[in-house]
């Protein structure tokens, strides 16, 4: 253990040694990590911590899953349509989800300003698509360690298809955000983060050996025995590591990691119509618009929110709209695809028998040079085409 981690985090490593049961070793190992110096010299260790804890958890999860009868929780919420969760700090008068839920959705008139201990769903369409508006119970600190249902609110975060942090621009902004990255990070939801661009697979012989594969991740040569350390030491002795691009340590550690999501999130500012919001709101889009993409000035008693709110989301998320047509003419409401789709992802969203007996397919797209085409199944789709399939 590296002398960089203080006599406090030490001890309490010591602690953990000392654990027995998987709960007091989970704890310990918690207290640990909190303990450690955040800098430079300890990413690894702290990293790595982090993955052990992945893994205690884990066991921990699948033993009460054994000793337990399923019982559906009320915060599973099965998805329909594109999952948009809004989630915010606990405080007392809230941020104004509910408001914003209702803005969007007409579902929350009768429970605004009230205090909400479980989901309130609402649909808001956009073009003949539906979002599934989530507002999920306030996050209090602690909460991915289980405080007021913290676990049960964030396995739901986990899957679903964009993050709304809703912020109240009458607040500490910075204490609000903070707050919730930190639960978000705890609960390993990584966001507006694109996965490592390393693959581990694990083989029957031949140790551990890692290859380079693209010009970017040859920069990188040099940690290959790192690399082959850090699976060692996380029980694997048999693997292959692919490197495709610019990598660190810690992305090593990421990758070995079963519990990491990487989830899609925005910032919504609430409250925009009080004094001095606007000022905030500036200073918010400057120290965050490198981590959120997308942040939203917002104010539900002035009506103020993006008319093309549905538009912005679709293109965060990468997704295209695709129409169907036939005979009777092109569908009023679309198939919703990832970019890069080709049309036999159309089809077999529509039905496998599609592709099974697919002959061709016609494409109709506005501004193209040829308006009207015939394509087969690889043809990739643009946002905005009307589709056809033809079967034999």
């Amino acid at each position: 253990m590296s002398s960089n981690i203080g006599p406090e985090a030490r001890a309490a490593y010591e602690k953990y040694l000392e654990a027995s049961s998987l709960e007091e070793k989970i704890e310990r190992l918690e207290r640990f990590v909190s303990l450690v110096p955040k800098h430079k010299a300890t990413e690894n260790i702290v990293a790595l911590n982090k993955t052990k804890l992945a893994k205690l958890r884990k066991q921990l999860d699948e033993r009460k899953k054994k000793s337990t009868a399923k019982v559906v929780s009320p915060f599973s919420i099965k998805k329909e349509g594109i999952q948009m969760i809004l989630l915010s700090d606990y405080n007392i008068p809230g941020v104004g989800k509910t408001s914003l839920l209702n803005y969007l959705t007409g579902a929350a008139e009768e429970t605004i300003g009230r205090f909400n201990a479980l989901p309130e769903i609402g649909i808001y369409e956009y073009k003949g698509i539906r979002f599934q508006v989530v507002d999920m119970p306030s996050l209090m600190e602690g909460a991915s360690r289980g405080k007021a249902n913290g676990k049960e609110i964030l396995a739901q975060v986990r899957a679903c298809d964009l993050i709304c942090i809703c912020v109240d621009l009458s607040r500490n902004v910075d204490q609000q955000i903070t707050l919730i990255l930190n639960e978000l990070n705890n609960a390993d939801i990584k966001i507006n983060k694109s996965p490592p661009a390393i693959d581990i697979e694990k083989t029957g012989s031949n140790n551990i050996q890692v290859f380079f594969l693209t010009k970017e991740s040859k920069n990188h040569i040099e940690l290959s025995d790192e690399i082959k350390e850090i699976v060692a030491d996380y029980g694997i002795q048999n693997a292959i590591v692919k490197v495709y691009g610019d990598i660190t340590l810690i992305d090593v550690y990421e990758t070995l990691n079963p519990s990491l999501v990487y989830k899609k999130a925005i910032i919504i500012a609430t409250k925009g119509d009080l004094p001095q919001t606007e000022e905030k709101f500036e200073l918010l889009k400057e120290k965050y618009s490198d981590k959120f993409p997308i942040i939203i000035g917002s104010s539900v008693k002035k009506s103020v929110f993006p008319e093309d709110f549905g538009e912005k989301i679709l293109d965060f998320l990468h997704k295209i709209k695709i129409y169907t047509m036939d005979a009777d003419g092109i569908s009023d409401k679309p198939l919703l695809l990832t970019e890069g789709s080709k049309v036999k992802d159309a089809a077999l969203k529509i039905h496998r028998s599609f592709v099974d007996n697919f002959e061709f397919a016609t494409i109709i797209r506005e501004g193209a040079k040829q308006k009207r085409k015939r394509v087969g199944l690889d043809y990739e789709l643009k946002d905005g085409d009307a589709l056809e399939i033809h079967t034999y």
